[in-house]
């Protein structure tokens, strides 16, 4: 069942936080719930004193009233200390649950969230972690300690009677099971099945996206908006009634039980007090438990309801840490990691009979690619789109495996190369970069994976022609990126690409591939980067994909890709000699811009 899953999720997770407070706080809960026979007896006991009755303790009214007051004095330092755990055990939680979530990503390969459920599910997971994770312990315990409770009211019931005791379990536990079973209420659209959440969370993210929102605001689309966001609401709504309707039905009929049951043993120790069998004070503590009893199983069912809803919420978290890698990477140590790390130094890159098509069906993207990049080389590859270029790039990241054939570098195939010593092979700027709202200094270092000198940070930002303009700005190398936030500034898109290449450069591994690096930057900052990265990178390969031709003629090679196969290769003067597929090209675009 969810429910038990995710109970045993939260509390293992919990426990791995810090078993030392999770136990003191179950432990100072488990008291808190047993003072609840202490409040029924007090009432026993006062009544009884009056009365002039024998009670259990055998003090005068006085008496009894300092004995409360010094516990209630100890219940509200119980309670504020369990209060001080719970915070210390919730700011625990969000530091090792944040931690856990980003090791399990980095765990998981790039083709896994290819499937748009897998990225739903995975910002799903996150914000479960900041919000519902902590409110479904604290059901959890909640749950326990009305357990405790039930417990001791059901002993007192069987004590007194054990048919009357047996007829009121029955009945509330039969309310109680209904009831737990439609806890939904709250018509939560983030509770609809993974299709209607993954479409009402998209619209939304489109709707109030500063990348979407000023089309939507040109075209005038609000009314588009509102139209699909309420129809997807109506979709959710006008099934979750139906349910709602159904559970209602049945938990209002349900609900006559616990009352007759509790009438019919009120009736009985009614009869016992009249007789004179029990005192005034034993009936008060026998009704008073009957009514407790009543409250404390609506609070256990309320909260055996939330647990069962809120399963679902939590199950995005267990599915997501149930996710497992479509690839995997060997892990090797001690003395055969240090020939590893020789064997591929000046890396030599080996494509042999590649071929490759994606999971959601189609023809082969690539098909029987043989291709050697000696160390040290300048390549461009070249073609139109959707000609395979950029997945024969993720084919050497290694974020997919080909279907036929083997990727080698240095004769070692990349199947058998552990993941971190293959990405420090390779720093990528891939054609859909990211924007990361940090400062410069941290854009850069995140991809060095080190602390930056100035003079450096100034190097690799002058290298892609960023220095000019991040030079002018409020806190120059510290400026804060993002509109949103304090002293924050936005980039143009052309400043952007130029922040990605210095960041990509910044990494100084020994192979640089770049995926359409300069197609926003303008045509004097191209001239000059792809100048500089002819320069820099002498000693290292570079591999690139562009489809601006000015920035291909300087290649030592030039690979042309057309429908997944490799159909030509050479130097831009020996291609153009030939009068092929790259020819055709390159004079097509020179007329274009001829015409300009």
């Amino acid at each position: 069942m969810e429910i038990w899953q995710s109970v045993k999720f939260t509390l293992k997770a919990s426990w791995e936080v810090s078993k030392k407070l999770l136990l003191i706080y179950f432990f100072i809960q488990t008291i808190l719930a047993l003072t609840f026979i202490i409040d029924l007896l007090s009432y026993k006991e006062v009544i009884d004193t009056i009365n002039h009755t024998k009670t259990i303790l055998g003090l005068s009214l006085y008496g009894i009233i300092i004995v409360l007051l010094i516990y209630y004095l100890l219940y509200k330092v119980l309670d504020g200390i369990s209060g001080y755990i719970w915070n210390l055990l919730d700011s625990h939680l969000a530091i090792f649950l944040n931690g856990k979530f980003i090791d399990k990503l980095s765990t998981l390969d790039l083709s896994i969230f290819d499937d748009p459920k897998n990225v739903g599910l995975a910002a799903r997971a996150f914000n479960r972690f900041q919000f519902q994770f902590k409110y479904y312990l604290k059901a959890i315990i909640d749950v326990y300690s009305g357990f405790i409770k039930v417990l001791i009211s059901t002993a007192i019931f069987i004590y007194v009677s054990p048919i009357l005791g047996i007829l009121v379990i029955l009945a509330n536990f039969i309310h109680i099971y209904i009831n737990s079973r439609q806890a939904y209420g709250v018509f939560l659209i983030y509770r609809a099945d993974d299709e209607i959440k993954r479409k009402f969370e998209y619209i939304t993210n489109t709707l109030f996206s500063k990348d979407t929102l000023p089309e939507i605001k040109l075209y005038r689309a609000f009314s588009f908006f509102k139209e699909k966001i309420i129809s997807t609401y109506r979709q959710f709504t006008n099934h979750q009634l139906k349910i709602e309707k159904k559970h209602i039905t049945y938990n209002t009929l349900s609900g006559f039980l616990p009352t007759l049951s509790i009438f019919a043993y009120s009736l009985f120790i009614a009869n016992e007090v009249t007789r004179g069998i029990i005192s005034a004070g034993q009936f008060l503590f026998l009704f008073f438990n009957s009514l407790s009893f009543n409250g404390t199983l609506f609070n256990l069912g309320q909260n055996i309801g939330h647990l069962h809803a809120d399963s679902l919420f939590m199950k995005d978290a267990i599915e997501f840490f149930d996710l497992q890698p479509h690839i995997t990477f060997p892990i090797i140590t001690g003395e055969k990691d240090q020939q590893l790390i020789e064997k591929l130094k000046d890396p030599v890159i080996k494509i042999e009979n590649v071929s490759f098509k994606y999971t959601q069906g189609g023809n082969f993207v690539l098909k029987n690619i043989n291709l050697e990049i000696p160390f040290g080389q300048k390549v461009a590859l070249v073609g139109e789109n959707g000609a395979g270029k950029t997945t024969l790039v993720k084919l050497l990241l290694r974020m997919y495996d080909p279907l036929e054939g083997k990727i080698t570098i240095n004769g070692k195939d990349i199947k058998e190369i552990p993941e971190e010593k293959l990405f420090n092979i390779y720093s990528t700027l891939f054609q859909a970069y990211g924007k990361f709202y940090f400062t410069i200094r941290e854009n850069l270092e995140m991809a060095a994976r080190k602390k930056l000198t100035d003079e450096e940070l100034v190097k690799f930002l002058q290298f892609s022609n960023s220095w000019e303009f991040i030079k002018k700005s409020y806190d120059r190398l510290d400026q804060q990126l993002g509109s949103e936030f304090t002293h924050g500034i936005d980039l143009s898109g052309g400043q952007w690409q130029r922040l990605a290449i210095a960041r990509a450069y910044a990494k100084k591994a020994p192979v640089l591939i770049l995926d359409e690096p300069t197609s926003a930057v303008d045509a004097r900052s191209e001239m000059e980067i792809f100048d500089r990265l002819i320069g820099e990178m002498k000693e290292n390969t570079l591999i690139f994909i562009s489809h601006r031709f000015s920035t291909i003629k300087d290649a030592q090679r030039i690979v042309v890709i057309d429908k997944g196969k490799i159909i030509e290769e050479g130097t831009h003067n020996t291609l153009m000699n030939e009068r092929g597929k790259y020819a055709k090209l390159y004079t097509t675009q020179a007329q274009r811009y001829k015409r300009r």
